[in-house]
């Protein structure tokens, strides 16, 4: 599962009895879906439903296509369109509730996903979009509660590792924390938000050195990660304060170069060091 991108269309079982032109389009379609060129997959699949208008899977296809190239009503009309002719489909129903969510149409978005879970009550990328609902509402116990099913449902999903540590964190459960966040990044290392997030439980436990090498590490990662630098400033910050209140000018004067090395714009670093670092 890989519940902000893709869904599995099951398309060599689905397209079983669809007209021929159509089938082939499809399979086309798909191909180039999962090899980025959207809008050849666009045109192919407007074909094959042209063709075959009842085409559900050809119609989720398109939704998924549109919905990556940013066209929203698009998506949301092909979706809406394949449940008034299968109400229980899945994938539409998953991914209407997706387009509901980011629109902040919060019940609409639980209707949707609850229907999911009521014909299947183990489906994680359901449980895990539930769960991302509850955690934006703020109902922090309910989301713990559908990611922890979605993680049991399919633990290696790095994605809901990282929101079931968000929650954790929250509830101030550290080590559990933790251990959700180190998860996510054995199954993707590369995973800069986990590895942000769990630089602040470190921070949190008092292992600042710590949290700051995994800051560093997502840095190596992507130069240009904002959220890092931030991190990076702040406790570099914490600490060069520190440093001066115990009469450290050397210590405080490296952490301010730390801190203007990575914001060059930053005047209480420019200001420290023109002061006292002469």
């Amino acid at each position: 599962m890989s519940p902000l991108l893709t869904l599995p269309l099951l398309i060599g079982l689905a397209l079983a009895g669809a007209p021929g032109d159509a089938t082939r389009l499809v399979l086309d379609a798909d191909l180039d879906h999962v090899s980025g060129q959207l809008p050849a997959a666009r045109a192919k699949l407007a074909q094959a439903i042209t063709i075959d208008p009842g085409n559900v899977y050809a119609r989720n296809l398109l939704g998924l296509v549109l919905l990556k190239l940013g066209d929203i009503g698009g998506a949301s009309s092909q979706f809406d369109y394949v449940q008034a002719l299968d109400p229980g489909n899945e994938t539409a129903c998953m991914w209407r509730g997706v387009i509901d969510l980011h629109g902040e149409r919060i019940e609409e978005a639980r209707g949707q996903f609850q229907a999911i879970i009521q014909a299947d009550s183990s489906n994680a990328t359901a449980h895990y979009f539930m769960g991302v609902l509850y955690l934006l509402r703020g109902h922090i116990e309910e989301a713990l509660t559908h990611l922890r099913r979605s993680r049991d449902a399919d633990a290696r999903e790095p994605e809901t590792h990282m929101k079931l540590g968000s929650v954790l964190f929250r509830l101030g459960l550290l080590a559990n924390a933790e251990l959700s966040y180190r998860r996510a990044l054995e199954l993707d290392s590369r995973h800069q938000e986990a590895r942000n997030a769990l630089g602040w439980v470190l921070h949190a436990k008092g292992e600042t050195q710590e949290a700051i090498e995994q800051w560093r590490k997502v840095l190596q990662i992507n130069p240009n990660s904002q959220e890092a630098k931030f991190n990076l400033t702040k406790v570099y910050a914490d600490l060069a304060l520190e440093a001066q209140r115990r009469g450290e000018l050397a210590e405080a004067c490296g952490l301010w170069r730390r801190i203007l090395a990575l914001d060059p714009s930053n005047r209480g670093a420019r200001q420290y060091l023109d002061t006292h670092c002469k």
